[in-house]
């Protein structure tokens, strides 16, 4: 898990200049410009391939992943996603700023 410093300076560099529902479009576009899809990640226990992200403009759902399980795929919140830390830092990293960022870590 990140620093609380280092996720604080993430957040702060995601979302500098972005006011109501501009900081979930901030955090869309980090997610798609410093992470490679498909990444490996569970939902719920289950082993699945995030193939991307995005926002609707609905902040009630917030950012979403586009998952893919065998030769189904759906969207599901980001929120209930889990990545391998060791194996992908920057989505790590992204995830962890973005649940804090909701005040939920």
């Amino acid at each position: 898990m990140p620093s609380d410093t280092g996720l604080n300076e993430l957040i702060e560099r995601i979302t500098v200049d972005a006011y109501g529902d501009e900081g979930y479009w901030s955090f869309r576009q980090a997610f798609e410009d410093e992470i490679e899809f498909p990444i490996p990640a569970t939902l719920a226990g289950i082993e699945v391939k995030v193939t991307g992200i995005d926002f609707d403009g609905n902040e009630r759902r917030g950012i979403l992943a586009i998952i893919q399980r065998d030769d189904h795929s759906a969207t599901v919140s980001l929120l209930d996603i889990e990545v391998s830390t060791s194996e992908h830092r920057a989505a790590t990293r992204l995830f962890a700023a973005y649940k804090r960022w909701l005040g939920i870590s």
